[in-house]
């Protein structure tokens, strides 16, 4: 491709979409709608779960119904498989983070974790001042809350 054409194509913005895949989706959906406070989910069916954190979206999805390619009603497209096949694939340990605004929002969040039970499997202290903790879900992601000061753009 060359260098005019690569220019011109539209910056991209930001993570649309995240999918993490549960065992259990009512556990997982309990988890993050209370455990993490993100409320009901804007979507729920058997299949799946939809949380909106802002400009993106955040996806449960229940394990080894996603391998299948998925047709569109009335010949709109299709979603190709994607995920473990089955609901005993290993666990997947996805990472992801949420951001909030300062160190002690981090802190806060590490005391909220700990009361609830959630295992703490990490803190870090960034070099621009950022803090982080991580922690499990019940499907074994690894979540990270992080504050400002992690990234050069955050």
């Amino acid at each position: 491709m060359s260098l005019l054409l690569t220019s011109l194509l539209p910056k991209i913005s930001h993570v649309l979409e995240l999918c993490l895949y549960a065992r259990h989706l009512p556990t997982s959906v309990a988890f993050y709608s209370e455990t993490l406070r993100l409320g009901a989910p804007y979507l729920s069916n058997p299949r799946m779960a939809g949380f909106s954190l802002g400009h993106t979206t955040l996806l449960l999805f229940q394990r080894g119904l996603t391998s299948a390619d998925s047709a569109l009603p009335s010949s709109r497209g299709l979603i190709p498989g994607h995920g473990p096949p089955g609901v005993d694939a290993p666990q997947l340990r996805t990472h992801f983070a949420l951001a909030v605004d300062g160190a002690e929002d981090v802190e806060a969040w590490e005391r909220e974790l700990s009361a609830r039970g959630v295992e703490v499997m990490g803190r870090a202290e960034w070099p621009a001042g950022g803090r982080s903790v991580y922690f499990a879900d019940p499907d074994g992601h690894v979540g990270e809350i992080a504050s400002r000061g992690i990234w050069p753009h955050y």
